[in-house]
């Protein structure tokens, strides 16, 4: 087994059991998916039936990383916008501040 270092991305989201079937975290919704391994461990089948080659698996999961990286690199966009507008955010978790309060309403930080 390769070490994390020698590892991309997706494969530290791809684990494999066991039996050789596949659990892989999905990057965006941070939920699992679970797909069961055929005889000969060259397909694996998703709770739909459908069959993929790890190859496949790969692939599908490097493009769930890309859009989960764009939409990471989006919402800081925004973050960094709306703190510029207005300076009145928490330090520590970013979210809009009411005039006048001493903690934050989202994540009870001390202002």
């Amino acid at each position: 087994m390769e070490s994390q270092q020698e590892m991309t991305p997706a494969e530290r989201l791809i684990q494999v059991t066991l039996a050789g079937n596949l659990v892989i975290l999905d990057p965006i919704k941070g939920t699992e998916k679970f797909y069961t391994a055929n005889d000969t461990h060259d397909r694996f089948t998703n709770d739909r039936g459908e069959e993929f080659t790890a190859e496949e698996i790969v692939a599908a999961v490097n493009e769930r990383l890309v859009e989960a990286v764009q939409q990471r690199m989006a919402s800081d966009r925004q973050t960094t916008a709306a703190q510029q507008q207005n300076h009145a955010f928490c330090a520590s978790c970013g979210k809009p501040l009411v005039p006048g309060d001493r903690f934050c309403r989202h994540c009870g930080s001390h202002i």
